[in-house]
Parts: C-alpha cells; sequence; structure tokens
C-alpha cells in the first residue's frame, strides 16, 4: 500500500521512496507526532545507527509516508537536509524544530537522552553524548485526508 501511494504522487521518483516514517514507539506517541508534523511543529527528527542495519539512510530529497498508530498514512514527508551530528552537538535550533516537550535544548537532551539509553539497553547497543546522531529536517510535501 505505501509503494502505491508513493507511486500515485510522485510516479517517476522510485529512487526517493524510502521507509515510512512512524513516530515514537507507541500508538499515541505515532499519533501525536504526526499531528505536531502535519501542523509544522515538528520539522527535525534523528535517529541512532541502530535504525540502519542495512547501511540505508535517509538523504536530501527522500520522500517517506508517515503513519499514525493505526499505521495509517497521513502524509508523504520529503528529508530537506541530513547532518550526522554528535549528540552533545546538538543546538537549540534543532531542539525547538523537534517540536517535542517544552523545545528546550535542556529539555531535548533530558528526554531524547532516556529515550536513546533506553532504546540501546533494549538492542545490547551502547549510548553516550559522544554516539553519532543522524539529523533529519522534513517538510510535508503531500497529505492525505483520514
Amino acid at each position: 500500500m505505501s509503494e502505491s501511494l508513493l507511486h500515485r504522487y510522485y510516479p517517476t521518483e522510485t529512487a526517493r521512496f524510502f521507509d515510512p516514517m512512524k513516530i515514537g514507539s507507541s500508538a499515541k506517541a505515532a499519533d501525536a507526532g504526526a499531528e505536531l508534523i502535519l501542523t509544522g511543529t515538528k520539522f527535525t527528527t534523528s535517529s541512532a545507527p541502530w535504525h540502519y542495519p542495512d547501511g540505508r539512510v535517509p538523504f536530501r530529497g527522500a520522500l517517506s509516508l508517515l503513519l499514525d498508530g493505526a499505521d495509517r498514512p497521513r502524509a508523504i514527508v520529503e528529508t530537506t537536509r541530513v547532518e550526522p551530528r554528535a549528540f552533545a552537538n546538538i543546538d537549540a535550533d534543532f531542539a525547538w524544530g523537534y517540536g517535542e516537550g517544552d523545545r528546550t535544548l535542556d529539555g531535548w537532551r533530558r528526554e531524547m537522552g532516556a529515550w536513546y539509553r533506553a532504546e540501546a539497553a533494549r538492542l545490547g547497543a551502547r549510548f553516550s553524548d559522544d554516539m553519532v546522531i543522524l539529523c533529519e529536517w522534513i517538510r510535508v510535501a503531500r497529505r492525505f485526508a483520514v
């Protein structure tokens, strides 16, 4: 279903298709994350190296389906910028663009640090402030009615 929707709106852009995007680790978080992206409040996101075991990482121009908590397509999202950064080197502008929590750098480091630490522990991976994460800037390219 996801590939057919992308083909419907971007029929000649097969090379740009990327994995569907779903924010958070629960249906409730995915619904909230989708709404933040759709309203333009959230325009940055990040991911850890373990999210890409095949080595295929997001790239500028990549198109992804944004899914809600029920796995319904809500939009096509385009990656506009990608930059690897050490967790400790995230700045206030990136934290603000995340659109979550209090949108401060301290809040982002606290909440996302806890999330990355918990996920690393669950996967048997290592997390530190020096770990390089992939920072991504996104925009809504096409909305779907729900």
